[in-house]
C-alpha cells in the first residue's frame, strides 16, 4: 500500500522497512516517524500476539507475516518486499527525526547522491540520551535498494552496500530498553545467538575474562563514558557483562563437549 502523507510525488521515492515481534508499544510511533517522508511502510513479522499488526496496517503499512529465521534473513525478506528506489532500515524500537528526514529528503534529490548513509543512532536510557562517542553506533541504514543487501552475522545484521557509502549528519533515535529488567533479557537473548557462532576452544575461560575487561575500558575510558556520569558506567558495566556472558555460554558448551555427562 502506498503512503502518500506530505511527500512530493516528484521526490526519488524511500521505502521503510522493520521487521516487528510484540512491538505495540513502539511500532507507531517508529512509522509516524517515517511515514511523512516514505511512500511505502514494509513490516515483517514474526506471530506478534499484541496489536502490532493491527497497529501496523491503521496506519497503511503492508504487513508480510514470516516465521523467525534470523536478523539477516528477516530483515533481508522485508527488503526483498520493498519497491522504491531508496530504503530505509529502521528497528520498531527507533524513530527518524525530523531533522533526519529533512537530511534525507535533501539527500536522495541530489545529483552527487552516494549509494549508502551511515546513520548516527542516539540511545535513550535510563533517562538519559547517549549523545557521545560511548555508543560509537553508525550503521549503514540509508541505501539504493538496488546497491544494496542485509549482510553480517546473526544476531549483528548490517547492510552491506555495493558502492560509496557516506555519513549523514542527524541522527535516528533508538528507545531500546524500557527499563533494566528488559535490557538484560535483551542481553540474554542476543548472547545465547552470538555465543552459537563462536567455536568453543581451550582459550574460551580466557576471554570470559580478558574481552569483557577489554570492553568495559574501552567504554569507560576510550570513549568516555565516565563523562556521562551513572549512565556512562552503566552502559560501560553492562557491555562487559554482555560479552561476558557471551564467552561463559561458549564455555558451558566446551564443558558438555569435555566432560559430557
Amino acid at each position: 500500500m502506498s503512503i502518500s502523507g506530505d511527500i512530493s510525488a516528484e521526490l526519488p521515492s524511500v521505502s521503510l522497512i522493520v521487521i516487528t515481534r510484540d512491538e505495540e508499544g513502539v511500532i507507531g510511533q517508529c512509522l509516524a516517524s517515517a511515514r511523512p517522508f516514505c511512500r511505502e511502510l514494509v513490516v515483517v513479522d514474526s506471530g506478534s500476539t499484541d496489536r502490532t499488526l493491527e497497529i501496523a496496517g491503521s496506519m497503511g503499512a503492508k504487513v508480510i507475516s514470516h516465521e523467525f529465521t534470523d536478523y539477516v534473513r528477516q530483515k533481508q525478506l522485508a527488503l526483498d518486499h520493498a519497491s522504491c528506489e531508496w530504503v530505509l532500515l529502521l528497528d520498531a524500537d527507533e524513530q527518524a527525526t525530523y531533522e533526519l528526514r529533512r537530511e534525507i529528503e535533501r539527500t536522495v534529490c541530489s545529483a552527487d547522491a552516494a549509494d549508502g548513509y551511515r546513520i548516527q543512532r542516539v540511545l535513550y536510557h535510563l533517562r538519559h540520551y547517549y549523545t557521545r562517542a560511548i555508543y560509537g553506533d553508525r550503521p549503514v541504514r540509508l541505501f539504493r535498494r538496488k546497491h544494496g543487501h542485509i549482510g553480517g552475522t546473526d544476531p549483528h545484521d548490517k547492510v552491506v552496500v555495493n558502492g560509496r557509502v557516506e555519513q549523514l549528519r542527524a541522527p535516528i533515535l533508538h528507545f531500546s530498553y524500557r527499563d533494566v529488567a528488559a535490557h538484560v533479557d535483551t542481553i540474554n537473548r542476543f548472547t545465547t545467538r552470538g555465543a552459537a557462532q563462536l567455536p568453543p576452544s581451550a582459550l574460551t575461560v580466557v576471554r570470559m575474562f580478558t574481552h569483557p575487561l577489554w570492553s568495559f575500558f574501552k567504554f569507560y575510558v576510550l570513549r568516555g563514558g565516565f563523562l556521562d556520569g551513572g549512565p556512562g558506567f552503566y552502559a560501560a558495566t553492562t557491555a562487559a557483562f554482555f560479552v561476558f556472558l557471551k564467552y561463559a555460554k561458549v564455555y558451558e558448551r566446551r564443558l558438555a563437549i569435555v566432560r559430557p555427562r
